[in-house]
């Protein structure tokens, strides 16, 4: 169930967000009403221990690494929804672009900065979606169904 991120940008996305039970960058949805530090300083702070730790210790990379037992119960029974920031970022709207389109039941659009604050829910207690591919996690609202993703210019 994949769904397109276009509009005014320079690189439109297709996404597919099966994949993302296996990324870092998930959340929790239970955990995202709490104060949760900054995403990228959390991805900084991740990194420069891996740094930290590989002048210390020696570089072991491992690509192939596989989920820990915790992970893989998590993700059998947890609900888990990922930022929009990052695919924002790489997607580069273009100068004039002002605004962001949630296409799902109902439709949202949102300022440009404020949709970074996005979360795209993808999955429900360990099961994928039934009316997704994704849910937008907004202010304490939740938009079913939500298939396309437009940048716009105004």
């Amino acid at each position: 169930m994949i769904f397109p991120l276009d509009g005014a940008v320079r690189h439109p996305l297709t996404i597919d967000p099966t994949v993302w039970i296996f990324d870092e960058r998930k959340r929790n949805v239970e955990e995202l009403d709490k104060t949760v530090e900054n995403d990228s300083e959390a991805y900084y702070a991740k990194m420069g221990k891996a740094w930290d730790e590989g002048l210390a210790q020696g570089s072991k990379i491992d690509h192939n690494k596989p989920m820990s037992r915790a992970d893989k119960d998590a993700a059998l029974r947890d609900s888990f929804a990922m930022p929009l920031a990052p695919f924002l970022q790489n997607t580069e709207p273009e100068e004039h672009a002002t605004h962001v389109r949630f296409y799902g039941d109902t439709v949202l659009t949102l300022p440009l900065d404020e949709a970074s604050t996005v979360y795209l829910q993808f999955s429900q207690n360990g099961k994928v979606l039934s009316d997704g591919p994704v849910y937008v996690l907004y202010d304490h609202q939740v938009i079913r169904n939500v298939n396309h993703i437009t940048v716009l210019s105004q």
